[in-house]
């Protein structure tokens, strides 16, 4: 910045030595005196034909016999230029020389300093020069004015000769004065440019085609060149006035315009010239004044930012921090200031991690990670940390830059999620998600010690007339009672579980044998048969319980589950309110999926599946975002079938892929078929975990996409359930990765009824999070499930992620999650599924219905 300021001052005094009238010898000693920051100056001119020097003239130059004709000629001779040198009568390294030389010119510009002489810089060296060949004009003009004076040695200036010509003879000569600087300011880095009383440009350097980007050419062969750079009216006047102006030699800050329409910052100084033409030098600060706001902007970055900033030294010592720092940690500056980082107290477990850090920066340029750290005040906090090393152009480390996110809150949110997702919302008690976990652990457990364990399936009978006479409400304080009491009779190492409706699972290990469970079911039915008081209303009910033991039944929590449910089905045959272990000889369930799994694949192969589909909607704009392919059966002789009727025959088969594939192919067809009526929708549709994670997916889907134009891919959403990830989620992201490459984008479906972890949700490469419809049914009656989707639109806002409710059948509905920030909503209340052919009908209809609503 220093340098900067240097050359702006110099720039300006050069100037006004130039726009000066009565400019002499004595105000040019002087400009060089100041561009050099030395404590004296001198110009002598030399010829080797003349035994002593032609003149010598300077500024508080110290006179002395000892300077010769020849220590001129030695320092010219040996080209010692601006470089220290040492003089016959000065201290060693003391003076720097600056040739003068144009045409039979020969001279040199002697800057003297206190001490050691300093190196120059570029920036002086340029200004030094072009003082030096302003001198040397003045020197050629001397001599074309009067005849040759003779030698004198040293005679300072104005005492000895009239240097300058009369006032006529400088307005003659100003024109000539101006042609002989051309060529020396069309070379010079400093926009010059010279204009005459009506406008027409005279003088154009190299400079301002570089800068203003026109050439040479095209501004003398404009009538009116500054109505090129100022096309403004008001600038053009302001311009002409600065032409005419009393300081027209100070510096002021301009906007011309560059060719290409760039808005420049200059800084021009308009300098008249004795016969009315205008010299203008000046100086682009376009980049310094990018770099202030820059600065400015990279200030209030840091000042404003929510998140905490740390600056810390090549040594690891805090040097800076943001106001964002101190409402996160409670650490003030003066606090912090020249300690190290580990002031922050992480808990014992992370206590190595300051020094772990410095050895990671060693070889690393970066790292990012969640820590658990304690506030000033010894409060437990969640902290994202990413840490950037800064180095300079050589690769030596300045700084390290630390930004600290408080994750506290969506920690919390993490583990309320987590527990949701592994409970049941009505009982708090495990889910089947979380029973089917503590059973393969159990199993691991049974396996290393040759234990058994009982897998039981439990169905209320009597339960749907209690809901039905009574109502939902008594209904579900039957549920939480029952599994209060179920709780009850499971040790720590049990398990029990709420698998949805009124079926329970329960888990007993430790077994030695099946009449020591025949006494554990024997107690589940005593507490269920105790009756209930609902609100003055006794009921009582029973269950029917299957049963299926490990491993005797099967060595696999899957089957387990499976079998021990279709024992519960036996004991509903044989008359509920008892109990039936699985028989492993009648395996009919089956055999059963078998037939229906060959009754869908010929169904399918007689072209009876199709595709039904159903629009969403922007709340604010009324615009369609999307429509979704929901596939359906038209079976010839039970009707319209829903997917949920035959699609959880299909997973696990070769159909699965088969049939996910042809649902691709047909959403593209219907594509093509509405671009061609000019209809533009973005469709998405499902896939299954089997699907999702088959070997050759991603490969079938980027045959299918080849046979249609390149942006049809993104007219395609693919959207995935929870449950198809978390098997293999590493798997799964490659392959979503692999989908969004093709230019599909990617949406979580029924988000909120499986377990998503925050940083399975970082991980996953998706757009949008669709709100399950079962929190949006009793989204304005239950304050849970108000809870849980305010939840989900804040977590989704904190991802940047796009968030989109499903099932909405209810304006009021509609109006709530517009109030918590959801605005794409997909529904009944919207539009039930349809055809392909009406759905040009129904977007005619919606349109007309939305005009008149307005």
């Amino acid at each position: 910045m220093r340098l900067q300021h240097n050359q702006d001052d110099s720039l300006h005094a050069l100037t006004k030595l130039i726009a000066k009238e009565n400019t002499d010898w004595q105000q040019l000693c002087q400009q060089a005196c100041h561009s050099g920051e030395a404590l004296s100056t001198c110009l002598v001119f030399f010829s080797d034909l003349e035994p002593t020097p032609l003149l010598v003239m300077g500024r508080d130059w110290p006179l002395s016999p000892k300077w010769t004709l020849a220590d001129y000629q030695k320092i010219w001779q040996k080209k010692a230029f601006y470089k220290p040198i040492t003089g016959p009568d000065s201290h060693a390294h003391s003076l720097i020389a600056v040739p003068i030389g144009r045409r039979e010119v020969k001279g040199l510009l002697l800057l003297k300093y206190q001490a050691q002489a300093p190196l120059l810089n570029q920036t002086q060296r340029l200004l030094l020069d072009t003082l030096a060949a302003h001198a040397a004009l003045l020197w050629q003009e001397k001599l074309w004015q009067e005849p040759p004076w003779p030698a004198a040695p040293f005679v300072e200036l104005g005492q000895e000769h009239k240097i300058f010509p009369s006032q006529r003879q400088r307005e003659q000569t100003s024109r000539r004065l101006l042609k002989r600087l051309t060529k020396l300011f069309n070379d010079v880095p400093i926009p010059i440019n010279a204009f005459n009383a009506q406008g027409r440009c005279l003088l154009w350097n190299q400079a301002c085609e570089q800068v203003l980007g026109w050439s040479k050419v095209e501004i003398e062969a404009h009538p009116a060149p500054l109505q090129l750079f100022y096309p403004g009216l008001h600038d053009q006047q302001q311009v002409i006035a600065a032409f005419n102006g009393a300081n027209n030699s100070e510096f002021q800050e301009w906007q011309p315009r560059h060719r290409n329409g760039q808005l420049l910052t200059m800084l021009w100084a308009h300098i008249k010239l004795p016969n009315g033409d205008t010299l203008c030098v000046g100086h682009d600060i376009s980049a310094q004044k990018e770099m202030v706001h820059i600065q400015r902007l990279a200030t209030n970055v840091f000042e404003s930012s929510y998140d905490g900033i740390m600056v810390t030294d090549a040594d690891h010592c805090i040097t800076h921090i943001n106001p964002a720092f101190t409402r996160i940690t409670g650490y003030r500056l003066d606090e912090v200031v020249g300690r190290y980082p580990d002031l922050l107290q992480h808990l014992p477990a992370e206590r190595k991690l300051y020094f772990e850090l410095c050895e990671h920066f060693k070889t690393h340029d970066d790292w990012q990670g969640e820590i658990t750290s304690l506030r000033k005040n010894g409060e437990s906090y969640s902290l994202l940390l990413a840490i950037t090393v800064v180095k300079d152009e050589a690769g030596q480390v300045l700084n390290h830059v630390s930004v600290l996110s408080d994750i506290t809150y969506l920690k919390r949110h993490e583990a309320q999620l987590r527990h949701q997702a592994f409970h049941d919302a009505l009982t708090d008690v495990p889910n089947r998600l979380l029973f089917g976990e503590l059973l393969e652990r159990a199993i691991a457990g049974a396996e290393r010690n040759e234990g058994q364990l009982a897998v039981c399936y439990l169905d209320l009978d009597g339960f749907k007339a209690v809901n039905d006479n009574l109502g939902h409400a008594a209904g579900d304080k039957l549920l939480i009672e029952v599994s209060r009491r179920l709780g009850l009779i499971t040790r720590s190492c049990d398990a029990m579980s709420r698998l949805g409706g009124d079926e329970f699972a329960l888990l007993f290990t430790g077994l030695h044998s099946s009449l020591e469970c025949d006494e554990i079911i024997k107690r589940v039915q005593k507490i269920i048969h105790e009756p209930v008081d609902l609100d003055g209303e006794i009921v009582r009910i029973s269950a029917s319980i299957g049963v299926a033991l490990y491993p005797q039944d099967a060595d696999e929590a899957e089957l387990l589950l499976r079998y021990a449910d279709q024992a519960m089905y036996q004991a509903k045959k044989q008359g509920k309110d008892g109990y039936v272990f699985f028989d492993a000889t009648l395996p009919h369930q089956e055999h059963s999926r078998q037939q229906q799994l060959a009754l869908v694949s010929q169904g399918f192969k007689r072209g009876e599946l199709l595709l039904y589909y159903q629009p969403a909607v922007d709340l604010q704009t009324q615009n369609v975002v999307r429509l979704e392919a929901l596939l359906r059966w038209q079976d010839p002789e039970r009707g319209l079938l829903a997917p949920s009727d035959f699609l959880p025959i299909v997973e696990g088969s070769v159909l699965e892929l088969e049939l996910g594939l042809w649902v691709i192919e047909q959403v593209l067809q219907q594509i093509q078929i509405w671009h061609e009526q000019g209809l533009t929708f973005k469709v998405s549709f499902n896939v299954s975990a089997g699907q999702l994670l088959h070997a050759d997916f991603t490969e079938q889907l980027a045959k299918s996409l080849a046979a249609y134009p390149a942006s049809f891919a993104q007219m395609l959403e693919m959207e995935f359930q929870e449950t198809a990830v978390q098997a293999d989620i590493n798997n799964a992201v490659a392959v979503l990765q692999r989908c969004r490459a093709l230019g599909i984008s990617v949406s979580l479906d029924n988000f909120g009824t499986g377990y998503s972890s925050l940083s399975h949700l970082n991980q996953l490469p998706i757009d949008t999070i669709k709100i399950d419809r079962s929190f949006i049914s009793d989204l304005l009656s239950n304050a849970h499930d108000l809870s849980m989707v305010t939840s989900v639109i804040q977590l989704a806002a904190t991802l940047k992620l796009n968030v989109m409710a499903e099932g909405v059948e209810e304006v009021e509905q509609g109006q709530r999650l517009l109030q918590l920030g959801c605005t794409q909503v997909q529904g009944y209340g919207i539009s039930q599924p349809m055809p392909a052919a009406q759905v040009g009908d129904w977007l005619t209809s919606w349109n007309s219905n939305q005009h008149q609503g307005r």
